[in-house]
């Protein structure tokens, strides 16, 4: 279960959009320095489980695994990805206030 599970019992009222779309409506208003840094952080930390990954499927393996979590996991994907998308833009005002 997602820590933000409340935010989106009526999503399209949630901070007005989905956490998809607020999060790319601060990413625009981002200077470009920033975004760039922020950016940078999410895909080391992809990087990173990647080869976390890696290490236990095998690179030959591992595109097959990740679709196959994808497919059989998708309603806590969707949860997940809306979790992320509001922490990473909670970074974002965070960077933009700093």
């Amino acid at each position: 279960m997602s820590n933000y599970d409340a935010l989106f019992e009526d999503e399209d009222d949630i901070i007005f959009g989905t956490p998809q779309k607020r999060f790319w409506d601060i990413f625009k208003q981002i200077e470009e320095d920033k975004r760039e840094k922020v950016f940078d952080n999410i895909v080391a930390k992809t990087a990173a489980m990647e080869l976390m990954l890696i290490e236990k499927f095998g690179a030959e393996n591992l595109e097959n695994v990740i679709k196959s979590y994808l497919s059989e996991n998708e309603e806590e994907m969707t949860e997940q990805k809306k979790s992320l998308y509001l922490e990473y833009g909670s970074k974002l005002i965070y960077t933009f206030t700093s």
